[in-house]
């Protein structure tokens, strides 16, 4: 039984899109206002949680500590004392962060290939990581972009 449920919820986690754990429905059918309204009032940590258990990568890399300035540690000494809500600049890396995975999933077709891109140098980038370029407005603009320029066949 425990197994069965266990595949359940790995596929049930497969179905919803990353932006979807934290907006709470699907990004396509919100205005870019209404998400920033979203971004600006704050995630609630337990959603960016699970969008980030998505992600063997983003579980693995410390991606919570970089979206809200703090190690893991620290955020769960303070979970009882502090709203269990991040503040609009978090909000919106968090959001970075699930938008740059979701757009690496619909180009390469399969979380394990956006992942395997998203963790290695890219030569776009002038040889760094994707990854570690997302939590920068301008980084992710330039995967963002990178990621275009990938489904459209333009890449060089």
């Amino acid at each position: 039984m425990a197994v069965a449920d266990t595949y359940a919820r790995k596929s049930l986690r497969a179905s919803r899109r990353p932006t979807e754990y934290l907006l709470r429905e699907e990004a396509g059918l919100l205005s870019p206002v209404m998400v920033y309204r979203l971004t600006a009032k704050g995630f609630d940590l337990k959603d960016v949680q699970a969008m980030l258990a998505l992600s063997e990568l983003y579980s693995t890399r410390k991606i919570m500590s970089r979206i809200v300035g703090k190690s893991v540690r620290t955020l769960q000494r303070q979970g009882s004392k502090e709203s269990a809500h991040l503040n609009a600049q978090q909000s919106a890396v968090a959001f970075q962060f699930a938008r740059v995975l979701e757009r690496a999933i619909e180009v390469f077709g399969s979380l394990r290939l956006a992942e395997e891109w998203l963790g290695r140098p890219c030569k776009y980038l002038d040889g760094d990581i994707p990854l570690d370029v997302i939590d920068n407005p301008v980084g992710f603009q330039a995967v963002e972009d990178y990621l275009e320029r990938i489904e459209h066949g333009v890449y060089q």
